[in-house]
């Protein structure tokens, strides 16, 4: 009974694992079908997406059964789905369009064919949308008209000039107006014109001068940008009067509106030199304060120049006067580069320089005949100034003056010279040195180098001479 147990126990346990083996089987193939499924269906999916025409050539079997799939157990688990793309559907050749309505295109292939056209709003054309041109015309007009109304006035003031002082002129000169174009000299009795705002008037053909230049400087009428400048910082035209004289007594003098002398002593080189730092006031004279005298020789030539005739000229127009400069050093305005030292003295002229002020309130030619006793004074000084003879001991304090400076022009150009010679003579010792550098033969180099000390030795032994006479000299 026992041993029946037993055995009964043994087949009880045969079956139940048998079972269990089986059930283990059946597992196995449903995973396997499920996962196989997965793998049909991802690629069908992504051809609808990309091309409902598109369709993968797979062959799927119905009904796959697990003895199909038994000999591929020792297969790799993940299946691998071929799908031909070859650019081209097999259904294209097959495809009848008469099969299929238009209408049941996608809406995005309906969308891509057409056409839109934006609609854009019309604007109606309006000075509102060129007011930049607008206010650019405008100014430009305003300049043009600025300009035509300011170089006509200025001409126009050149020309009541000229007409009030033709007659003295003629008069006076031989030569009214010269033509530089015509090569023959004769008398144009016209001014000419430089620019808008400058003309000139050359004289010439009297006794004591060489000639008398006569220019207007008149305010820049015609420059809408001068115009409003001057508006702020109002300015006057000016009348400038020179003259070129044959010859004088050696004096320097000036006189004028404060402000002008102060210029003419800073920017002019004779009078910086000869006349000192010290303004004289001409209320001595019967001037205004605003009047200043400043003289190389303050006693003689003042009270020579400005004797009664002239005094009463200047006092009845003294708000004409601007400057009166009269030189026998004129050089010109001083050099902008104070640090460059003239090569050679500068050439020196005999001069009387006039500055006069036109009035402001300008009517026409009765304006101008103000400015005419001042124009007969500036010819009036001509006869003076030469006829002038200084007082022995003025003339010989002037020549010492002039004396000096030419004696220090010398110690300036001396010293720019020795500079110069000190520069040429180390260029040379070194153009000297580098010869024997670069000299290859020995007995080349070595007669080189006993020069070069002969040289130095010489330059030592003048060097020790010259504090030798130095000693001896103290002593």
């Amino acid at each position: 009974m026992r041993w029946w147990s037993i055995a009964l126990l043994l087949c009880l346990l045969a079956y139940h694992h048998g079972a269990a083996g089986d059930h283990e089987k059946d597992d196995e193939f449903a995973e396997f079908e499920q996962e196989f499924d997965d793998s049909m269906q991802k690629p069908k999916v992504a051809t609808e997406k990309s091309d409902e025409r598109e369709k993968p050539n797979i062959a799927i079997p119905k009904n796959p059964s697990p003895s199909e799939f038994e000999d591929d157990d020792n297969d790799d688990d993940d299946a691998v789905v071929e799908v031909e793309d070859d650019g081209k559907d097999e259904f294209d050749e097959d495809w009848d369009p008469e099969e299929f309505d238009p209408a049941e295109e996608t809406p995005q292939r309906a969308a891509a064919g057409e056409l839109k056209i934006a609609k854009v709003p019309y604007r109606h054309n309006s000075w509102t949308n060129y007011y930049v041109e607008i206010v650019i015309g405008v100014l430009i007009s305003i300049y043009l008209v600025n300009f035509l109304i300011g170089s006509s006035k200025n001409n126009s003031i050149a020309s009541s000039w000229l007409q009030t002082h033709l007659e003295f002129l003629k008069d006076q000169f031989e030569l009214v107006g010269d033509d530089p174009t015509n090569q023959k000299t004769a008398s144009t009795h016209q001014m000419i014109k430089e620019s808008e705002h400058t003309y000139i008037l050359w004289c010439s053909g009297r006794q004591c001068c060489e000639g008398m230049l006569v220019q207007l400087k008149l305010l820049k009428r015609q420059d809408i940008i001068s115009n409003i400048v001057n508006r702020l910082t109002p300015g006057n035209d000016q009348l400038q009067i020179s003259i070129h004289l044959e010859h004088m007594d050696p004096f320097v003098f000036c006189m004028g509106q404060k402000r002008s002398v102060i210029a003419l002593q800073k920017n002019m080189t004779d009078v910086s030199l000869f006349c000192g730092d010290k303004l004289r006031s001409g209320e001595k004279f019967g001037f205004s304060p605003s009047i200043a005298i400043l003289s190389e020789l303050a006693g003689e030539v003042v009270t020579s120049v400005l004797d009664t005739k002239v005094a009463k000229v200047l006092k009845e127009h003294e708000h004409l006067i601007d400057s009166i400069h009269i030189s026998d050093q004129f050089s010109g305005p001083k050099l902008v580069d104070q640090e460059e030292v003239p090569v050679k003295e500068p050439d020196t002229t005999k001069v009387i320089n006039i500055t006069l002020n036109i009035p402001t309130e300008w009517n026409g030619a009765e304006s101008m005949e103000n400015l005419l006793p001042l124009v007969k004074l500036s010819v009036y000084l001509v006869d003076k100034i030469t006829r002038l003879r200084l007082s022995k001991e003025s003339k010989l304090r002037a020549d010492r003056h002039r004396q000096e400076m030419h004696l220090r022009f010398l110690k300036q150009t001396h010293a720019q010279r020795q500079e110069a010679a000190q520069l040429k003579r180390e260029e040379k010792d070194r153009q000297m040195k580098d010869r024997m550098m670069n000299e290859e033969d020995p007995e080349k180099q070595r007669r080189l180098d006993e020069i070069i000390q002969r040289r130095e030795l010489n330059k030592k032994n003048k060097r020790m001479m010259k504090g030798r006479q130095y000693k001896v000299k103290s002593m």
